[in-house]
């Protein structure tokens, strides 16, 4: 049983020492009673026996202890679909900015190279207004429906020659031969980049994951530092590539470039690196995990599976209950401006937050039976798989696009589907998504 929290009135001089929670006031420490003896203890986040099967905790979470602090993170945990609603609701309050930092901190050397390689890309995720609005505004502009619905083509074409590549064989491993690859393809189809940079940005964008959402050691963080600059100076160069073309094209980086009409001060050719720059990581991986979670799911609950192979009108609402019950991101971060209390909690000016994302969709005070996977279910559209107000994923309608063919075709081409007797989970273990690593899969 987790213990219920007890409010922790903090201020700047904060520390911890010898297992006790000092607080300074005056120059006299005085020791207070710290909330870290319940869920702040017992979460162990980067390990791989809870990230296996996660749900348990946060459920005794929700129900006992909502709102924790993780001292070893440095983070407060939020598990409730109303306060991370909130959460997400008050951009004024909670700045998005904390999501430029690696969730733990980074070596001096690693801090080092990412400042020598001047990676300082500005986008909407990491931004709060007023750059967060100036960055926004472009993207609306060529981030618009007629362009994702001119996708579907394309898309189902990618789908039906990867399905073809494997449909031959007894089993196949669908991150392998699909899931790992498509996301990327098709992102760099709708943006406009030169595909012969696909293999080595999806490379660069796994190990920016790992960097600033893992638990790496000093070496590996320098290692995977000097990714991260590779990645922004592919970045730069792949705009500038375009850019310095003849003729302008039709899609989303021509767009942008139409926007900017040749302008700095409307928007530079680096905003526009940074805009890709953020794309190419959140539009892929996630969609990666998204597809990955949705199979797995699927055949796992195989009644459910069934259903779409019989009547695929019903999978654009699963997709939307996959996002709900199996979300691919399944954490989120803010930083408090000023000391707010949620869920009966004081949170102080300054406090990093954890958003549980995954548990919001579980939480029976916003949906009936969460623990059921149901794909009728008439409100798990308000599910915040996709973040909720001015934060809202840009590329949410591509990636239900995606998602949606993916299942379609599957279900068309292999209805008798099923998970290999060799499947085994394997889950990367970070702070951000969760996705299976590999789907063995057999018909």
């Amino acid at each position: 049983m987790l213990l219920q929290i007890a409010r922790l009135q903090s201020s700047k001089h904060d520390f911890i020492e010898g297992g006790k929670c000092m607080i300074l006031e005056n120059n006299a420490a005085s020791i207070s009673k710290c909330p870290f003896h319940g869920a702040g203890s017992e979460f162990k986040p980067f390990d791989q026996t809870y990230w296996a099967d996660p749900h348990p905790f946060w459920k005794n979470a929700r129900q006992n202890e909502p709102v924790f602090f993780h001292p070893e993170l440095n983070y407060w945990v939020v598990t409730r679909y109303a306060d991370i609603k909130k959460i997400l609701a008050e951009p004024a309050t909670f700045s998005s900015k904390i999501l430029k930092e690696a969730i733990r901190p980074l070596s001096q050397r690693a801090i080092e190279i990412l400042r020598e390689g001047e990676v300082n890309p500005k986008n909407t995720v990491t931004n709060d207004d007023p750059e967060h609005k100036r960055i926004r505004r472009p993207i609306n502009f060529a981030f618009v429906p007629k362009r994702v619905n001119e996708m579907e083509s394309k898309v189902r074409a990618l789908v039906t020659e990867h399905i073809d590549r494997f449909i031959h064989k007894e089993k196949a491993d669908l991150v392998a031969e699909m899931f790992f690859e498509l996301p990327a393809e098709v992102l760099f189809e709708f943006l406009g980049f030169p595909k012969k940079y696909m293999s080595e940005i999806k490379l660069l964008s796994e190990k920016r994951q790992s960097l600033k959402f893992g638990d790496l050691p000093p070496e590996e963080q320098e290692m995977e530092a000097h990714a991260a600059v590779d990645f922004w100076k592919l970045s730069k160069s792949m705009v500038k590539e375009v850019a310095d073309a003849e003729v302008t094209p039709d899609n989303f980086l021509g767009d942008l470039l139409r926007y900017r009409n040749g302008d700095d001060n409307i928007l530079s050719l680096e905003d526009i690196a940074g805009i890709l720059y953020g794309l190419l990581f959140a539009g892929h991986e996630t969609t990666t995990n998204l597809a990955g979670n949705a199979v797995r799911t699927l055949l796992t609950e195989r009644h459910a599976w069934d259903e779409i192979c019989a009547n695929s009108s019903l999978i654009p609402n699963t997709v939307e209950e996959v996002m709900r019950y199996n979300p691919p991101v399944f954490y989120w971060r803010r930083r408090a401006l000023k000391s707010v209390n949620i869920g009966g909690v004081e949170i102080p000016e300054g406090g990093n937050i954890l958003l549980v994302m995954a548990s919001s969709g579980h939480d029976d005070s916003m949906f009936e039976d969460p623990e059921t996977f149901d794909i009728h279910r008439e409100n798990t559209k308000n599910h915040l798989g996709f973040g909720f107000g001015k934060h809202f994923c840009i590329g949410a309608p591509l990636a239900r696009l995606e998602v949606r063919v993916i299942l379609e075709e599957l279900a068309k081409r292999l209805p008798n589907l099923q998970l290999s007797e060799d499947e085994v989970k394997t889950i990367s273990v970070n702070l951000f998504a969760r996705g299976p690593k590999e789907l063995w899969v057999k018909w």
